[in-house]
């Protein structure tokens, strides 16, 4: 029963949300190696864990007075804020050290993207700048497969091209999970797109998710231009996402995203064995 309160508040769902970016920056590599595979696992997921963490702790003063989030364990004490920075230094520390196992310029490249994840919470005051910045951070993750499983910067213009695909795919995704708190959010100083723009919500959403979308064909026309029948499936699960922004229920909405980065993972598979 402990452990499930934990993933909870971890939220592994989301990890486990990100892990295939990871790997599709191997596989971009071409690097097959089940040494490297099991260290990007460990590196991505303590990574995810300790930005999860942070924004959590960063969070709680605003999470104990907002009545969607007054459950979560920080807030309860089912969690002590002592576990959680026990739980976000363990993780820091975790991904580091992975990023030793797998070569000197994952080293290099660690504290980079943890750093972001760090900083994201404290992005939220300023002006739209938190649903790019989130993206971004996330969409790195892409470019950390990458050198994990090759040891070199990627100099590979389809890596850039996914990476910003993901970053505008995941700035739009926030927006949605920004949208749920829009009212407990203009009260306390939180500059989210909804706050600022409620009537344009589903513009930016557009505009984001169609800077996603063009990146990702000009990605796969990079790979195989047959392959763009996976990015007009993704443009579908988008639509959608548009049509329904309204619903109060964030992991029905959740459903749209989940299949995305899996379907990016398969079709490098299937080019891999092809």
């Amino acid at each position: 029963m402990k452990i499930r309160k934990y993933l909870h508040f971890i939220k592994i769902e989301h990890t486990i949300f990100d892990l295939p970016f990871a790997y599709v920056g191997m596989l971009l590599y071409g690097n097959l190696n089940l040494r490297i595979f099991l260290l990007l696992t460990v590196a991505a997921t303590s990574a995810r864990v300790a930005g999860m963490v942070i924004n959590r702790i960063v969070d709680l003063p605003l999470d104990k007075l907002n009545p969607r989030t007054q459950r979560r364990e920080l807030v309860t004490g089912e969690i002590s804020l002592k576990g959680a920075w026990m739980i976000f230094l363990l993780s820091s520390v975790l991904f580091i050290f992975s990023s030793y196992l797998l070569n000197l310029m994952a080293l290099i490249f660690a504290p980079v993207l943890i750093f972001l994840f760090y900083l994201y919470p404290f992005t939220k005051r300023i002006k739209i700048i938190s649903h790019l910045f989130l993206g971004f951070s996330i969409g790195l993750i892409v470019v950390g497969g990458y050198i994990g499983s090759s040891g070199i910067f990627p100099l590979s213009i389809p890596i850039w091209l996914l990476m910003t695909s993901v970053s505008f795919w995941i700035a739009a995704f926030d927006i949605i999970y920004q949208n749920q708190d829009r009212d407990f959010d203009i009260d306390h100083g939180i500059k989210s797109i909804p706050v600022l723009y409620p009537d344009r919500v589903k513009n930016y959403m557009f505009i984001f998710y169609f800077i996603s979308l063009f990146f990702l064909i000009v990605f796969y026309s990079f790979i195989n231009i047959f392959y763009n029948v996976f990015a007009i499936l993704i443009g579908f699960l988008y639509f959608y996402r548009i049509k329904y922004i309204n619903i109060k229920d964030v992991n029905y909405l959740f459903m749209f995203d989940i299949p995305i980065p899996f379907i990016v993972l398969f079709s490098l598979i299937i080019k891999l064995l092809w």
